[in-house]
């Protein structure tokens, strides 16, 4: 596979893991429940695996000089912080000047701690580790363009340092990115496996992969009786989840979805890759931060105006969708791709001799 080529396919992988963390808050707002609640987990699970799948299919391969960690800063700054700002900043306004229910209860301190990446107010919780992730992936990106002996004495260290911070997972605080780096790195090893291995050795891999998604899907919408414990744990001595982020099998069962998803082949372009899919997955960060005040201010009409569940439920979704794409389209893409090229800028000192690759001009990365 290309390096740094753009995989169409998990864009839409990333668009049906927004869905899973959309479909299983409805139960929030007293809607019937659409999905289990806790399927929202593995829609995170995704997220941070797919996350750490592309910054080693997009950086790994490339030499990480000056401009490379520019264009690496300025791309990963633009993608979250533009859009993660004005969600915060406009729900403290609401929060304290307009409605004290507002589903993002932000004051004085938590806006603070939004600035740190450190909250744990509702979704928010899981922006943190991503952004303080990308900080912590230099390193190993540095480590892989190693010399040898060094390059090897860095991945032992590296692979005891994830090997620490995995043991001491469940006492970390879960909104930092060490408590979730071994979900991190089974992506980026995922990269490495799908660079290593011959394109059509992995289109040999490609059918199996594909029953297993299907398999994983299914168990996600309609879990049997005979694997629903284990595949919906209950969390309630479990505030941080680790019965879902600590387990290997749950962290291995996702990374094989995005390895299948990877791999270049026709069903994946026709069944995640088609322009619907590529498009949600384009919207994803939009509806992943504003779903939830769209799903309570439907709720709130529909109890005031006597509107039916189902029209509700209806309503939230169009809505959600509609929000997430015109915050997608009028400021989060414009507005990124104008921090992105200030940064470049700047960082280069106007200078900049290599652009992006192309696969990291894509809403997915």
């Amino acid at each position: 596979m290309s390096p740094g080529r753009h995989i169409p396919a998990l864009d839409g992988i990333r668009g049906f893991a927004a869905l899973l963390v959309v479909f299983c808050h409805f139960r929030t707002f007293g809607y019937p429940e659409l999905l289990h609640p806790r399927a929202g987990d593995y829609g995170v699970l995704l997220f941070f695996t797919l996350s750490g799948f592309l910054m080693g299919h997009l950086y790994l391969p490339r030499s990480p000089d000056r401009d490379a960690l520019a264009s690496y800063a300025a791309a990963r700054i633009a993608r979250i912080v533009p859009l993660y700002a004005c969600v915060s900043l406009l729900s403290f306004l609401i929060y304290r000047f307009v409605y004290a229910d507002f589903i993002y209860p932000i004051g004085l301190i938590e806006l603070v701690r939004q600035g740190t990446f450190t909250s744990t107010v509702s979704v928010f919780w899981s922006i943190g580790p991503e952004f303080q992730f990308y900080f912590l992936f230099p390193a190993i990106w540095a480590a892989t363009h190693a010399k040898q002996p060094l390059r090897g004495w860095l991945y032992v260290l590296i692979g005891l340092i994830v090997a620490g911070c995995y043991a001491a997972s469940p006492w970390l605080p879960g909104i930092f990115a060490l408590a979730k780096m071994h979900i991190f790195m089974t992506g980026i090893l995922c990269a490495v496996l799908v660079r290593q291995i011959p394109e059509d050795r992995m289109t040999r891999l490609f059918p199996p992969l594909l029953l297993f998604t299907a398999a994983f899907i299914w168990v996600l919408i309609a879990p049997p009786a005979s694997v629903s414990a284990w595949v919906f744990p209950p969390v309630t001595n479990d505030p941080k989840h680790i019965i879902y982020y600590a387990d290997p099998l749950k962290i291995v069962a996702c990374a094989l979805v995005i390895l299948g998803t990877a791999i270049r082949h026709p069903f994946n372009d026709m069944l995640w890759g088609n322009p619907l899919m590529r498009r949600l997955g384009a919207y994803s960060f939009s509806l992943y931060l504003l779903h939830m005040p769209i799903l309570q201010l439907v709720r709130l009409a529909g109890l005031a105006w006597g509107i039916s569940m189902p029209m509700q439920i209806l309503i939230a979704t169009i809505l959600s969708l509609a929000v997430a794409g015109l915050s997608n389209e009028m400021f989060e893409r414009p507005v990124g791709n104008w921090v992105r090229r200030k940064l470049t800028d700047a960082l280069n000192g106007h200078a900049a001799t290599r652009p992006l690759p192309l696969a990291a001009e894509s809403p997915s990365s």
